[in-house]
C-alpha cells in the first residue's frame, strides 16, 4: 500500500472540496439558469461537513462521527444525483434525494450495523455506489437531446467512482476493519481516499466544462434564431440551406424554394401599431410551419420576408403548400384584438429539378424574381419562376368568406370544433372555386 498519511489526506480533501464548492457556487451565481450548479455546490459543502465529522471519530460523540457523518455524506450523494436530473430539466424528487440518508438512519439502529464497523462500511458503500452510478446515468441520458462533449468523460468519471465504492464492499471482506478502530488505521482507506479526492477534482472541472458548453450552445442557438418568431434567422437559414444543398449533390432530388413577403406590412404597423404587426408575423410563422415537413427549411430572412426550401417536392406540391399558407393567413388575420387586419402574402416559387445543378443563392434569386412578379401583378398571389400561376381571388371576396365564418360564430357560438373546422373548409373550397372561375375567364 502507498504510505499516505490519512489525516493529511482528510484535511487536503476537505480543503479542496470547499474550494471546488465555492467555485461551483460562483459559477451558479453568474449563470443561475443552470440550477444544477447550485445543487452540486451544496453537495460539496454537505460532503465537507460529513467528512469532517467522520474524521473526528474519537474526538466527538459517536452519534456525530458515526450516524450524522454518514447521513451527511449520503445526503451529499443524493443532492448530486438531484442536480444531475435538474441539469436536464428533469424533476429532482426529494424522496429520491433523502432515500439514502433515511435508509441509513433506520438501518443504523439495527444491531447488525450499530455493532459492526464493517457492516456500516459495506452498507454505506452500497448506497453511495447506487447514488454515484445513478448520477452518471442521469448525465448520460441527456446526451441525445444535448450532445455536450463533457457529458462523456463526466459520466465515465461517475461510473468509475461508483465502481470503486462497490469495490469497497469486497475490500471489507478481504481486509476487515478491526472493531473499535478508526478509519485512520484501515490499510486500504488511503487508496480509496486518494481516488475520492481525484474524483472530486475531475468531476468538478468536468461539471464546469459542461456548464460552459451549455452556455455557449445557448448563445449560439439564440444567435441563429429570430427572437420574435423563434425560427432560424437569415444567417441560420442560409447556412442550413447551403449544407443541405451540398448533401443533395450526393443524392440528387428536386428542391423548391419559396419566398414569402407580407403585403403592405408597413401600412399594418402604421395603422394598427407594431404589436399587431408582430402578431401578424407570429401568425404567419405558425401557419407556415404547420404546412412544412420536418425535412423542410423555414426561416425569416428579412423584416416581413420569409424563405423556405422544400426537399423532394416539385412545383405542384410547393404551389399547393403556398396557397394553403396564403389562405390560412387571410383567415387567421381577419380580426386581431378587435382590428380587421386582413393581412395577405405574396409568394415566389422556383423549382430545381433533380437533374439540375444550381446553388442555393441562384435558386433563391429565381424565387425572388417570381416574388417580384407576384407583387407586380397585384399581390396576394403565388407566382412560379418561368410562368404565371393562376391569379388569386380578389381580396374583397376573400374577406366575404372570412366574414361568413365570423357570422357563423356569432349565430352559433357553441358550434362544435369539428363543425367549425368544416365551416372553414367550406370557405376555403369556395375560394378555390372562385379562383378557378377567375382563371377560366
Amino acid at each position: 500500500m502507498l504510505d499516505l498519511d490519512v489525516r493529511t489526506l482528510f484535511i487536503v480533501s476537505i480543503s479542496v472540496t470547499i474550494v471546488l464548492g465555492f467555485l461551483l457556487l460562483f459559477t451558479w451565481y453568474q449563470n443561475r439558469q443552470i440550477r444544477a450548479l447550485g445543487w452540486w455546490s451544496a453537495s460539496h459543502f454537505v460532503m465537507c461537513a460529513g467528512a469532517g465529522l467522520l474524521g473526528a471519530r474519537g474526538h466527538v460523540p459517536d452519534v456525530l462521527s458515526m450516524e450524522m457523518a454518514n447521513v451527511l455524506i449520503l445526503l451529499s450523494c443524493g443532492i448530486a444525483w438531484g442536480g444531475a436530473r435538474l441539469f436536464d430539466e428533469r424533476p429532482a424528487p426529494i424522496s429520491g434525494v433523502l432515500a439514502g440518508p433515511i435508509l441509513w438512519m433506520i438501518a443504523s439502529q439495527l444491531p447488525l450495523l450499530s455493532d459492526s464497523i464493517n457492516a456500516r462500511i459495506m452498507f454505506s458503500s452500497a448506497i453511495i455506489s447506487v447514488y454515484v452510478i445513478g448520477t452518471g446515468c442521469e448525465i448520460w441520458r441527456g446526451r441525445v437531446q444535448e450532445p455536450l462533449l463533457s457529458r462523456w468523460p463526466l459520466s465515465v468519471t461517475f461510473f468509475v467512482h461508483g465502481a470503486v465504492y462497490a469495490l469497497r464492499i469486497w475490500l471489507v471482506f478481504a481486509f476487515p476493519v478491526a472493531q473499535g478502530s478508526t478509519y485512520y488505521s484501515v490499510v486500504w482507506f488511503s487508496i480509496i481516499g486518494l481516488e475520492s479526492l481525484l474524483f472530486l477534482i475531475i468531476a468538478s472541472f468536468m461539471i464546469l466544462a459542461m456548464a460552459k458548453e451549455r452556455s455557449e450552445l445557448v448563445h449560439k442557438t439564440n444567435a441563429m434564431l429570430d427572437p420574435l418568431t423563434n425560427i432560424p434567422n437569415r444567417r441560420a437559414f442560409l447556412d442550413a440551406a447551403m449544407r443541405r444543398m451540398r448533401q443533395r449533390s450526393r443524392n440528387p432530388e428536386p428542391v423548391t424554394a419559396l419566398l414569402f413577403d407580407l403585403d403592405y406590412f408597413k401600412s399594418i404597423n402604421d395603422r394598427f401599431g407594431h404589436h399587431i404587426g408582430d402578431e401578424v408575423l407570429r401568425i404567419f410563422t405558425s401557419k407556415a410551419a404547420s404546412e412544412f415537413r420536418s425535412t423542410d427549411l423555414l426561416g425569416r430572412i428579412g423584416g416581413e420576408e420569409f424563405g423556405a426550401l422544400l426537399f423532394g417536392a416539385g412545383e405542384g406540391t410547393a404551389v399547393s403548400t403556398a396557397e394553403r399558407i396564403r389562405r390560412a393567413l387571410m383567415i387567421a388575420t381577419s380580426e386581431i384584438e378587435g382590428h380587421h387586419v386582413d393581412a395577405t402574402v405574396s409568394v415566389g416559387v422556383a423549382v430545381l429539378g433533380s437533374d439540375m445543378n444550381e446553388d442555393v443563392i441562384e435558386l433563391l434569386s429565381r424565387a425572388d424574381s417570381a416574388l417580384y412578379l407576384a407583387k407586380e401583378h397585384g399581390r396576394n398571389r403565388v407566382e412560379v419562376a418561368g410562368r404565371t400561376h393562376a391569379p388569386a381571388p380578389p381580396l374583397e371576396e376573400a374577406k366575404a368568406a372570412v366574414a361568413a365564418i365570423g357570422a357563423l360564430r356569432v349565430v352559433n357560438p357553441g358550434l362544435a370544433p369539428k363543425l367549425q373546422a368544416a365551416a372553414n373548409e367550406d370557405a376555403l373550397a369556395w375560394l378555390d372555386a372562385r379562383s378557378a372561375r377567375t382563371a377560366a375567364k
